[in-house]
């Protein structure tokens, strides 16, 4: 087996059982969206957006990585 697909396989439950942790830590505390500020608003779209974004980049290398 190759290196890629040995990292593959291995970094697909670590980065899922890291994003539940992350989900559970945050989650606990977590307000209704009509219960925030505009402030607050703010900070979970930008948090939103920013995840969207590095899904989208790390999407993009693996395609280029496995093309190459």
């Amino acid at each position: 087996m190759s290196d890629f697909v040995v990292g593959f396989v291995i970094g697909i439950p670590i980065g899922a059982a890291i994003g539940i942790a992350i989900e559970i830590a945050l989650g606990i505390q977590q307000k209704p969206w009509s219960e925030l500020t505009d402030v607050e608003k703010k900070i979970r779209k930008n948090a939103l957006f920013v995840g969207l974004l590095t899904l989208i980049i790390g999407v993009i290398v693996f395609l280029s990585l496995l093309v190459n």
